[in-house]
């Protein structure tokens, strides 16, 4: 559950030093595809849901390596395909927080123990609208850019609210699991 957590950490946050045309993303996305898929890797044997995420994981991890040396190198566009590439790189992270959750619910009732996965659907909730209202914003608000750009800066917030709460949750759902006696082999 650590590399879930700290996985969603370096998915969700990005700190980014721009200089000129080039900018590093302190926290790289592809770095947190590598710690999802050693998470998801390491519960397999909790439910067979964490399985199906690992090619997700290895997908949007080579995504997110190739815009991240694009960005590194000054060479990445804006165009109208980057936005619909951000969306569809955004529902994969999004799906992959999905069957995290939902690998863990089937942990919990396998286990008979709570692994705080209802804070976490709530959490992955806001994360889902923000998204959609992000992208939503975006896509249209060419035509309304003043309102679009605050109601953008609203979203935005209410974005990281829900990456905050996500992560807590995820925090609190790992220390829950490490408390968990190690399961038995069946015979």
């Amino acid at each position: 559950m650590k590399n879930i957590f700290w996985g969603f950490f370096f998915l969700f946050l990005n700190f980014n030093l721009t200089v000129n045309q080039h900018t590093l993303n302190v926290l790289p996305d592809f770095v947190g595809c590598w710690l999802l898929y050693r998470g998801v890797e390491e519960l397999e044997c909790e439910s067979k849901r964490f399985s199906a995420l690992r090619p997700f994981s290895v997908g949007l991890g080579i995504y997110t390596a190739l815009i991240w040396i694009g960005d590194l190198l000054g060479v990445s566009t804006g165009s109208w395909i980057s936005v619909l590439l951000g969306i569809v790189a955004s529902a994969v992270e999004l799906y992959i927080a999905w069957g995290v959750i939902q690998g863990l619910r089937e942990t919990e009732a396998h286990r008979q123990a709570s692994l705080n996965t209802a804070a976490m659907y709530q959490a992955w909730m806001v994360l889902l609208v923000t998204q959609i209202a992000v992208y939503a914003i975006q896509l249209m608000g060419l035509a309304l850019w003043s309102l679009a750009a605050a109601l953008a800066v609203v979203c935005i917030l209410a974005g990281l609210v829900g990456i905050i709460l996500f992560l807590v949750a995820v925090w609190r759902s790992r220390k829950l699991y490490e408390v968990l006696p190690p399961l038995q082999e069946e015979l």
